[in-house]
């Protein structure tokens, strides 16, 4: 999404759905949502937005041993 990481602090506001939250739709304020594995889909007025968490999981999981 960014080329340069110096960006990402300066960009303004992002909103985004975070699990186990209480999330409102930045549209209309609505509480109902549609989640899937990436985004988040407001089941009013269908604005999406982008899952908080979505980097841990699927293909991006990274599995790191512990030493006993």
């Amino acid at each position: 999404m960014f080329h340069a990481p110096q960006l990402a602090g300066r960009t303004g506001y992002r909103p985004s759905y975070r699990v186990d939250e209480l999330n409102r739709c930045p549209g209309c304020g609505g509480a109902q949502w549609y989640v899937g594995r990436i985004t988040a889909e407001c089941a009013f007025c269908g604005a999406a937005l982008p899952i908080a968490e979505a980097g841990n999981i699927g293909a991006r999981l990274s599995i790191t041993a512990q030493a006993a």
